[in-house]
């Protein structure tokens, strides 16, 4: 029956055309193995969408391209269920007859339609299910065919698109870029490029290029799940990275093309992010501010102020709108200050002082104010901020400090810093009108016996009522002082003569002599004052106080309770002092200080006990120098305590050579009031010893004399407790000559007493020298202390001082200070005579 229906070769080129665009091979082969499977002249399947106008045809290679059921007629077939039955006419007039097997898959409906040439066709039940399989598998082809042409289509019309609309994305300026279904970037606009940084080649060879943008696993994940989501179209923030690291902050919308491709459209929203945070910062600073702040419009009125104006001011919002900042100035102020403002910021952009200001309720207060203009961004003033912190505190802190500063702790009167300042002003003064002052220098008399006999809490209220009586001498235009301990100043003006001095100064000294009621007991002090006068005397601050300071000093040689007037001569003394000092300084540098050494031996068996280091100046034109003529120069000086400090360090020094050559002596050094009350004197010494560890702490004595310890007897307790546990030894130097040696040996640490040598000169002749000496070994001895007499020139005194118990001494009648280089061949010299050999092998 298919050669009945063969065509022509033109014909047959139509029927292969029009299969090839249903399918092409697949399709014939499916419909002749359908013909074949009924019996059928042919084969063809049909199917019907909703939206055409005539079922699309899907035909065998000898079905007749012109035989095509109508809309009508396969709707038809459909309502009244003809299937499977050859009595079908198809397009009226033409012959033959056709019989329609059901197609139903899902939404998809269609025919498989057998021509025959007659009616008299009736299919086996095998028949039917293999057209039954059949007509599934065309329906099958048909949706896989249909399906990948609309693909193709919609791809073509999406490549047909972006291709058109890239030359527009590559000039938008927001980011746009397009990814396929599997993640890879099929776009990438210019604006992505400055953005994130990466070009469209880099992107685009990427294996994951979304790992670029968010490194973070689970961050990818969500973006990922983003691009599944039905509304992802809706813009949404999201926080890649740029190629420099960066977080950004974009909006993105994903758009879904016809063929799954994602068009991500975004708005680079950083800097707005950024711009809001700093608002929001700025906000808060405002609000919480703990400073007052205000904004002012350019015509100078209250805009804005923050919580904290309120409450510095305590005026609220609503009273300070619109009104010009100066209502809140002390009423003492003008409107000078803000006329001042107004022509400074014409010029400036800065202000910054400190006022004084009223608050709501009329209470002043200090604050410190700053003001700045704000501009636009074309340079245009836009407001003013204001900005003030109360400062009340702070000022009234600052009084009291100024106030602790410059007054005396206990006594409340102005200290050292506010007289100098005083007298400062009163030059000044004197300088302008030709007029005359006097500086007074006053130190009381007895004060210490006050304080040692009914103690410091005693002492202080005698210094209380003192500065108190001071007080009631001195007019307004005078000043006074307590510039430390018992010692005041006085500064008295408008003189005319010094004769007038005398007189105010005659008054002051009968009122401190005035007996005082102090612990139940009555006590009298009296003062030494010396005056120096400007400008007969000098015309500086410092030199009048200091001159003064030297005339007191002359005072208490002259027996106390006087007042002295500076003299010059006492200025040529003090300029002679001076240029001594600066020649030590200059020796010290030069190396012209050095130390001898004197021996110290055992009366009873003629041994070298110790060596005392005694300090000498090698003057190159005076020669070797004593202590005696050079070291009252350096008291009081910093020298003082560097030079002893050196003198303790070239003992140890020389002390390390000596035990390297097996010399073991203890070796004794003198120190000054100055060095020993320094307050680094206990660390500097503990440094020294332990940088030479050759020497044995046991082996120095540290000699001291008593004045260096009588004006503060407790703190020289301590220091020489001190040194006690460093290991040193203590001897009291000159013992007898200080009017109160026997109570002071009660509290110090001493080891050994040594004898002045004013009591060894006329031992031989002088009782009263012998009665001494016995009872200075007496008490030694009570009290377990060693004994030395110094001064020993003859061997007369030697054993006359062996009979008086006294056991160890020095002296020139033993040797002179040797240099340390001679120390070693005087040592042989004395072991080698007759006696002392003697006493050694005894």
């Amino acid at each position: 029956m298919r050669r009945q229906y063969n065509q022509d070769d033109s014909l047959r080129t139509v029927v292969d055309i029009t299969a090839q665009d249903l399918g092409g091979y697949d399709w014939r082969q499916l419909c002749e193995r359908a013909a074949e499977c009924a019996n059928a002249e042919a084969a063809c399947f049909a199917f019907c969408q909703a939206s055409e106008t005539a079922p699309s045809l899907a035909m065998g290679r000898h079905w007749p391209i012109t035989i095509r059921p109508s809309l009508t007629e396969y709707r038809d077939i459909w309502q009244q269920e003809r299937f499977y039955q050859s009595v079908i006419k198809l397009s009226k007039g033409l012959a033959g007859y056709y019989l329609a097997v059901p197609i139903q898959r899902g939404a998809l409906s269609g025919l498989l339609l057998l021509k025959y040439a007659n009616s008299s066709q009736v299919l086996s039940g095998s028949q039917r299910q293999w057209l039954d399989i059949l007509a599934v598998q065309g329906a099958l082809l048909w949706g896989e065919r249909h399906g990948s042409l609309r693909q193709h289509r919609r791809e073509g019309a999406t490549r047909r698109l972006l291709s058109r609309l890239k030359v527009i994305f590559d000039h938008v300026p927001i980011p746009i870029n397009v990814f396929n279904t599997d993640g890879k970037c099929v776009l990438w606009n210019r604006e992505c490029e400055r953005i994130f940084g990466w070009s469209f080649e880099e992107v685009r060879q990427h294996p994951e290029p979304i790992s670029l943008f968010y490194p973070d696993p689970i961050e990818q994940q969500q973006v990922k799940m983003a691009f599944k989501e039905h509304s992802s179209s809706r813009f949404r923030e999201w926080h890649p990275s740029n190629r420099a690291g960066d977080k950004l902050t974009v909006l993105w919308a994903n758009i879904i093309l016809l063929n799954n491709d994602m068009l991500s459209v975004g708005h680079d929203i950083s800097k707005q992010k950024e711009m809001n945070r700093r608002q929001l910062l700025a906000a808060s600073v405002f609000e919480s501010s703990y400073n007052g702040i205000m904004i002012i419009d350019l015509d100078h009125n209250i805009t804005h102020i923050n919580p904290a104006y309120t409450r510095i001011t305590g005026y609220s919002l609503a009273e300070s709108v619109g009104r010009l900042p100066n209502f809140l100035q002390n009423n003492h102020l003008d409107d000078a200050l803000y006329q001042e403002l107004c022509q400074h910021f014409k010029e400036h952009e800065h202000w910054q002082g400190e006022l004084s200001a009223l608050r709501k309720n009329g209470e002043t207060y200090a604050l410190l104010l700053a003001i700045s203009k704000v501009k636009d961004e074309h340079n245009q003033p836009l407001n003013y901020v204001a900005i003030f912190s109360d400062i009340t505190y702070l000022k009234n802190h600052e009084a009291e400090l100024k106030h602790q500063a410059c007054h005396d702790v206990l006594t409340g009167v102005p200290n050292r810093l506010l007289f100098g300042e005083l007298l400062e002003q009163a030059i000044s003064a004197a300088e302008r009108h030709q007029g005359q002052l006097a500086v007074c220098y006053l130190d009381l008399d007895g004060f210490k016996l006050v304080n040692d006999n009914l103690g410091h809490a005693a002492g202080d209220k005698l210094l209380v009522e003192i500065s108190r009586r001071l007080g009631g001498v001195t007019r307004s235009c005078d000043a006074m002082a307590r510039l430390g301990g018992d010692e005041f100043a006085l500064l008295f003006t408008e003189l005319h003569s010094s004769l007038e001095c005398d007189e105010i100064l005659t008054r002051v000294q009968s009122i401190i002599h005035q007996p005082f009621e102090l612990e139940g007991q009555e006590v009298q002090v009296s003062a030494s004052i010396g005056v120096a006068l400007y400008p007969q005397d000098a015309n500086e601050a410092e030199l009048l106080l200091r001159y003064a300071d030297q005339a007191m000093y002359q005072a208490k040689r002259l027996g106390k309770h006087t007042h002295v007037f500076f003299d010059a001569k006492l200025h040529l003394q003090e300029q002679d002092r001076r240029l001594q000092l600066s020649r030590i300084k200059s020796a010290f540098q030069q190396g012209e200080l050095l130390l001898y050494y004197q021996p110290t031996i055992d009366l009873f068996n003629r041994q070298v006990i110790g060596l005392e280091a005694l300090l000498r100046w090698h003057d190159p034109k005076r020669g070797l120098l004593t202590p005696s003529e050079f070291l009252p120069a350096l008291v009081g000086t910093s020298l003082e305590f560097e030079l002893g400090m050196w003198v303790i360090e070239q003992v140890l020094s020389q002390m390390t050579i000596w035990s390297q050559q097996g010399l073991l002596f203890k070796v004794s050094f003198n120190v000054s009031r100055g060095q020993l009350m320094h307050g680094n004197f206990s660390h500097e010494l503990g440094r020294l010893l332990a940088k030479y560890p050759l020497v044995q702490p046991s082996l120095l004595e540290l000699e001291f004399q008593e004045c260096a310890v009588s004006a503060d007897i407790n703190a020289a307790v301590a220091v020489l407790q001190g040194c006690r546990q460093l290991g040193i030894c203590v001897s009291l130097d000159n013992f007898g000559t200080g009017y109160a040696s026997l109570s002071h040996l009660n509290q110090l640490p001493v080891t050994t007493l040594k004898i002045d040598r004013s009591f060894i000169t006329n031992l031989l002749s002088n009782a009263h020298d012998v009665s001494m000496v016995e009872s200075v070994v007496q008490l030694a001895s009570a009290l377990k202390m060693t004994v030395t007499a110094k001064g020993v020139e003859s061997v007369e005194q030697g054993t006359r001082l062996q009979q008086l118990g006294c056991r160890y001494v020095q002296g020139y009648g033993i040797s002179q200070p040797l240099p340390p280089e001679q120390v070693l061949d005087w040592l042989n010299q004395w072991n080698s005579q007759p006696e002392n050999a003697n006493h050694k092998k005894g």
